[in-house]
């Protein structure tokens, strides 16, 4: 199913008007709320992108550099889906495709021969070597009308909103 995006906002006059039926609603949570969505959109529209110029995905990249962290850049697909918050299931689909892309490669560790681990190949290193300047100017280039102090509070002010979303009582 396709994702819906909202481009024309509610004006300040038609909450208002709306916050006459519903004295809950808070204008300013709500027109930050829609203008959060129309930056995340065009931030992942612009990402998006990017990946396709090299044969990326989201979910691709992310697994290859949760890879290239680790010593002799191996993980098991049950790690994966743990650092990335998926199930094993949905990293497997993405693993297949590194691997028919020769990205990643299937490995076996002696200490555990139940379970095959995956591990990036140096054609692998070599995408994410190519791909990494182009995604950190791309991410510069984003934030380029925000001061230091701005980054500075927008960070915090994001980390604030990631730990109020990620409460238990939230709904």
């Amino acid at each position: 199913m396709e994702d819906f995006y909202l481009y024309d906002s509610p004006s300040i006059n038609k909450l208002r008007n709306l916050k006459k039926e519903y004295t809950n609603l808070d204008i300013t949570s709500v027109l930050t709320y829609f203008e959060i969505q129309k930056a995340y959109k065009n931030i992942k529209l612009n990402h998006d992108s990017l990946f396709q110029k090299f044969e990326l995905s989201e979910s691709k990249f992310t697994i290859m550099m949760l890879l290239s962290y680790e010593k002799d850049m191996i993980l098991s697909p049950s790690d994966l889906s743990q650092k990335i918050g998926s199930k094993k299931s949905t990293i497997s689909g993405v693993l297949k495709g590194l691997e028919k892309q020769n990205w990643i490669k299937r490995v076996k560790v002696s200490k555990d021969n139940r379970t095959n681990y995956v591990q990036l190949t140096s054609e692998g290193l070599n995408k994410l070597e190519e791909f990494l300047p182009y995604n950190y100017e791309l991410v510069s280039n984003i934030f380029s009308g925000f001061s230091e102090e701005e980054k500075e509070q927008l960070y915090f002010l994001a980390n604030k909103l990631k730990i109020n979303l990620e409460k238990d009582d939230f709904l």
